[in-house]
C-alpha cells in the first residue's frame, strides 16, 4: 500500500473513532428523513407542467433547486467550519430549536407542509448557534436564509399585487409594441391586435421571474463577494430588471403564433430570464468600475474561537441533543392527527341567489377561470338580476380559507371580466355602514359601475398573519367563511362621465343589496371538525 493510501486509511479510521463524526451522520440522516420529502414533493404533473410552474407560476415553490443552491452557498463557506468548534450559545440555541419544533408540530397538526419546511430553517439556525454561537451564525446565515426561497410566496401578498402587475405588464407591453411600429390596443389586461387578442394572465405577470431572478442575484452577489451599497443596489434593481425583461417576453408571446406550446412557451421565458441575469451582470460591472475597485473585499471577520476549540465529545453531545429533537419530529409526524374541517356548504351560492331573487334571476353567466387566476373559491356563482328593466350582475364567492396556495383578497374582484379599464375607484360607505370599493369601468363603448368587497375579512396584516400561521386549519378557524361580493351594472351617458346615470345605477345596486344582505347573515358557517373527513 502506498504512503498516500496509508494516510487516507488512517484518516478514515480516526474519523470512525470520532464521536462527533457519528453525531453529524446521525443528524444528517434524521434531518433528511424529516425534511427531504418537503423539498422534493411528489407531483402528478408532467415534466413540462412542472417546468412551467417553477419558472412562471407565482405560488409555485422551488424546493429542490433551492436546496441544491443553498448547499452550494454552504460549501463556499466551508473554510469557516472551525467557527463551529467554539463554546456556542446554548441558551439562544435552545430557544430557537424549541420554537422550531413547536412550529413543526403545528405544521403537522394543521397539515401545512410549508410550516414544517419553515421549521427546518430554524433547526439549522439553532444548530449553528449551538455549535458556533453568534460568530457561526454570522458566517452561515446566507445559506440558511436562502432556504426561504423554498417556501411558496405568501398567497395574500400574491392576491394583493399580482393583478396590478398584470395590468402594468399589459400597458408596458403595448408601449413596446407601439415603439416597434406594431398595431396594438391595450384594454385592461387585454392586448388587442388585428389578428388576435392576448390576455396577460398570472403566469405572464413576471412575479415568478422576479423571485427567480432575485435568487440568481444573490448567488451572483455572493460569488463576486459584493458588499454594502453595491450589493444592496444590485439586489434592489432585481424586480425592475425582471419587470423590464418580462415585458419583452410577453411581446414574444404576442407575436409568436406557437407560444401556447409548452416547450416554446418555457424556452421563451427561460431565455428572457437569462437576459435579465446578463443585465444584472452588466450593472454589477458598471457599479464595480464606478466604485474604483471590484468591491470584493477580504474575508469578513466573524470572530475567533477558543484555541483548539471544544472537545469532540462535547460537540457530539450537543449534536446528540439536535438528533434527539429531530427524532421527536419524526415521532410527531407519525403520531399527531391533523385537524380536519368538512368543507361542504349547506346551500350553494347559486341556490342562495335563486332563493332570494326568484323569477328576477337570469341563467348562470360563464366564469372565466383564466381571468380569476389564483383567486379561487370553494364555491361561486355569477348571475344576472333584472331590476326595473336593467341588469345587475351579482358575483358571490365563498372562500376556502383552508387552502394554503390561494387567497380571495384581491383587487381583481372589482372587475366583472377581462378587458376592462378602471376610470375611477374609491372607497364608499353603504347605508348599512359597510365599506366597499366603488369602481367605474370601461371596455370599448361599454361602461359599468361595480361595488366590490370581501365580507368578514380582517385587516391586511391580520389576514396575512392568519394565513401564514394556518389558523383556519385549526380550532381557531373563523366562525364563518369569507364571502367575495361584487354587484355590477351597466352605465349609459356620455363617455366622459358627465351625465352618466350613476345615481340610477347606484339605486339598482342598493336595491339588490337590500334583498341579498339578510340572506347572507349566518351564511356559510365553518363546521365542527370532522375526524373522518379528508383534508
Amino acid at each position: 500500500m502506498s504512503e498516500g493510501a496509508q494516510r487516507a486509511a488512517a484518516g478514515i479510521a480516526t474519523r470512525a473513532r470520532d464521536p462527533f463524526a457519528w453525531a453529524v451522520a446521525l443528524v444528517v440522516l434524521l434531518g433528511a428523513a424529516v425534511y427531504l420529502p418537503l423539498f422534493f414533493p411528489e407531483s402528478p404533473r408532467t415534466l413540462a407542467e412542472q417546468g412551467e410552474g417553477f419558472f412562471f407560476q407565482a405560488n409555485e415553490a422551488a424546493g429542490g433547486p433551492v436546496l441544491l443552491l443553498a448547499l452550494w452557498l454552504f460549501y463556499r463557506r466551508s473554510h469557516y467550519l472551525d467557527l463551529l468548534r467554539g463554546p456556542g450559545a446554548p441558551g439562544a440555541a435552545a430557544a430557537v430549536l424549541l420554537a422550531s419544533a413547536a412550529l413543526f408540530g403545528w405544521g403537522v397538526y394543521t397539515a401545512a407542509p410549508d410550516l414544517r419546511l419553515a421549521s427546518g430553517i430554524g433547526v439549522l439556525a439553532g444548530s449553528v448557534l449551538l455549535l458556533g454561537g453568534a460568530a457561526g451564525l454570522r458566517a452561515f446565515w446566507l445559506p440558511i436564509a436562502f432556504l426561504v426561497f423554498a417556501l411558496p410566496v405568501p398567497p395574500v401578498w400574491i392576491a394583493a399585487t399580482i393583478f396590478p402587475i398584470q395590468l402594468a405588464t399589459a400597458q408596458y407591453t403595448g408601449w413596446l409594441l407601439s415603439m416597434a411600429g406594431i398595431d396594438a390596443v391595450v384594454q385592461g389586461d387585454l392586448i388587442l391586435r388585428p389578428e388576435a387578442s392576448f390576455i396577460v394572465v398570472e403566469t405572464c405577470s413576471g412575479v415568478r421571474t422576479m423571485v427567480t431572478l432575485a435568487m440568481l442575484a444573490i448567488l451572483m452577489i455572493d460569488l463576486f463577494e459584493r458588499r454594502g451599497w453595491h450589493a444592496a443596489l444590485l439586489f434592489a434593481l432585481t424586480p425592475v430588471v425582471a419587470f423590464a425583461v418580462n415585458g419583452f417576453r410577453v411581446v414574444t408571446l404576442v407575436l409568436n403564433p406557437h407560444s401556447d406550446i409548452h416547450s416554446i412557451h418555457n424556452l421563451q421565458g427561460i431565455a428572457m430570464l437569462l437576459v435579465g441575469l446578463l443585465i444584472l451582470y452588466g450593472v454589477d460591472g458598471l457599479l464595480a468600475r464606478a466604485s474604483g475597485s471590484d468591491d470584493s473585499g477580504a474575508d469578513d471577520d466573524y470572530g475567533t474561537t477558543v484555541a483548539g476549540g471544544e472537545s469532540s465529545g462535547r460537540r457530539a453531545a450537543k449534536l446528540a441533543a439536535v438528533a434527539a429533537l429531530l427524532g421527536g419530529l419524526v415521532v410527531a409526524e407519525r403520531t399527531i392527527e391533523p385537524w380536519h374541517l368538512a368543507k361542504g356548504l349547506a346551500e350553494s351560492p347559486d341556490a342562495l341567489l335563486e332563493r332570494v331573487f326568484g323569477d328576477d334571476l337570469g341563467p348562470p353567466l360563464p366564469l372565466d377561470y383564466k381571468f380569476l387566476g389564483s383567486a379561487s373559491h370553494l364555491a361561486q356563482a355569477r348571475r344576472p338580476i333584472r331590476v326595473d328593466g336593467s341588469i345587475v350582475e351579482v358575483f358571490l364567492g365563498v372562500a376556502d380559507e383552508q387552502r394554503r396556495d390561494v387567497s380571495v383578497l384581491t383587487p381583481r374582484l372589482a372587475w366583472p371580466a377581462s378587458g376592462y379599464d378602471r376610470i375611477e375607484a374609491r372607497r364608499v360607505e353603504l347605508e348599512d355602514g359597510r365599506r366597499v370599493t366603488r369602481s367605474v369601468l370601461r371596455r370599448g363603448e361599454r361602461r359599468a359601475l361595480s361595488w366590490s368587497w370581501v365580507e368578514r375579512r380582517g385587516a391586511g396584516l391580520r389576514e396575512f398573519a392568519r394565513q401564514a400561521a394556518a389558523l383556519d386549519r385549526s380550532p381557531l378557524v373563523r366562525p364563518q367563511r369569507m364571502l367575495s361580493i361584487r354587484l355590477a351594472t351597466g352605465l349609459t351617458g356620455p363617455a366622459d362621465g358627465e351625465g352618466m346615470d350613476l345615481r340610477a345605477a347606484e339605486d339598482r345596486l342598493e336595491s339588490v343589496w337590500r334583498r341579498l344582505a339578510p340572506a347572507l347573515e349566518g351564511y356559510a358557517p365553518t363546521r365542527r371538525p370532522a375526524r373522518d373527513a379528508t383534508p
